[in-house]
């Protein structure tokens, strides 16, 4: 293993009715005026808001709301949201102290995004094409909706710029949110496609570590291979008994440590992350779920690069699938589309067909894949890498 530094600062309160104990603490680090933001209706229904609300007029903790966050978020709602915070403080009518980000991964990224943003004279967009670093933020303390990102325990956010073109990642310590409350109780409402979407993020921030080449890291890949096989038990049963709340908190709790940075200590570096590089072009260009472009791009990235690298994904056959016959590239194979049946098993996509994107469109995708130059940590992908993987995933 190689050596590392873990330090993951967020406090999390897991479990029923941890929202009054989240606003609490906010209280006690003495808050007195929050941002909350926001995506759709899913929050009313669940019961998320009026827990927040409820608890926050307790503590007589100050709020302005902002809704409207999409999946896939974009970077107008995070300008629009950094305008309303500083015109605010200017206007002195008592500044923001915190951000309280309510919902998913698009909302928590989003929350991100404002907070850093909040404290810098520049665009937002600078942190994202790498033109500036984050030297502030405000903190975070949020609620959690729906599981699949980890954005709730780590200091990363995506964002859609479509001027640009762009579905970028910025990252500071600064942004891990200081406390979360992932009360699974929220998400027993939660459509099927969703619970799907969100299990195959979960999935995938796995296999990003454990197909990434790296032969020094045998017990966090032991670690990643049992979520895996959990989760391909959780998904399935959720699917026919969404209220049961124990399936929930073991999806949500695996959903948290996926992409918390645990399973990257010991590694050479943090994961692969190709699949996901991949999976943002459809995110950014079509508006493809996040989940839906993974259980897409993912097989197809393996397919292309297995007969080069097969220790991994045979590794993967052994440890998951209990395949055990075969040479490596045979046990490689048979990993790969057991994965791909198990995702068309529970509904998801594993072709660009299914999501109805034509044929003619891949050359573009690829194109916009392939922007910022060569990506991936198993084999480096050129362009004409990335073109042949999207031709594959048709």
């Amino acid at each position: 293993m190689e050596n590392f530094v873990w330090h993951n600062p967020t406090k999390v309160l897991f479990g029923k009715d941890t929202v009054p104990e989240l606003i609490k603490l906010m209280c006690d680090e003495k808050i007195k005026n929050v941002l909350v933001l926001y995506g759709g209706k899913a929050i009313f229904k669940n019961g998320a808001y009026a827990q927040v609300i409820k608890a926050l007029s307790e503590n007589k903790i100050n709020f302005t709301e902002i809704g409207g966050v999409k999946p896939n978020p974009k970077v107008d709602k995070v300008r629009e949201a950094i305008g309303r915070i500083k015109m605010q403080n200017e206007a002195a009518d008592g500044k923001f102290d915190a951000i309280l980000p309510i919902g998913g991964g698009s909302v928590f990224d989003s929350a991100k995004a404002i907070a850093a943003g909040a404290c810098y004279s520049g665009d937002v967009w600078d942190f994202f094409e790498g033109k500036a670093q984050v030297e502030a933020a405000l903190p975070i303390y949020g609620v959690l909706t729906a599981s699949a990102t980890s954005s709730e325990v780590n200091g990363i956010a995506v964002v859609s710029n479509p001027d640009k073109e762009a579905k970028v990642s910025m990252s500071s310590d600064l942004l891990y949110p200081r406390a979360a409350s992932i009360d699974p109780s929220f998400q027993v409402t939660l459509p099927p496609k969703q619970t799907v979407n969100g299990g195959v993020d979960i999935i995938s921030h796995i296999l990003e570590r454990v197909l990434d080449g790296d032969e020094g890291a045998y017990i966090m890949d032991d670690i990643g291979y049992a979520m895996i096989r959990n989760m391909m038990r959780i998904i399935p049963d959720l699917l026919e008994d969404p209220r049961n709340y124990d399936l929930r908190a073991e999806y949500a709790w695996i959903a948290s440590m996926a992409h918390n940075g645990i399973l990257s200590c010991g590694r050479v570096g943090r994961g692969d992350f190709a699949s996901h590089r991949l999976g943002h072009s459809l995110s950014l260009l079509f508006d493809v779920p996040h989940g839906a472009s993974l259980s897409v791009m993912t097989p197809a990235w393996a397919r292309y690069l297995y007969e080069d690298n097969p220790v991994p994904f045979a590794r993967l056959a052994e440890n998951v699938f209990d395949i055990f016959d075969g040479s490596d590239e045979e046990k490689a194979i048979d990993a790969i589309e057991s994965l791909e049946d198990f995702f068309s098993s529970i509904g998801a996509p594993v072709t660009l067909r299914e999501l109805d994107i034509d044929e003619a469109e891949i050359e573009r995708i690829a194109e916009n894949a392939s922007k910022g130059g060569a990506f991936g940590k198993l084999s480096k992908l050129e362009p004409e890498d990335v073109l042949e993987i999207y031709k594959l995933a048709y």
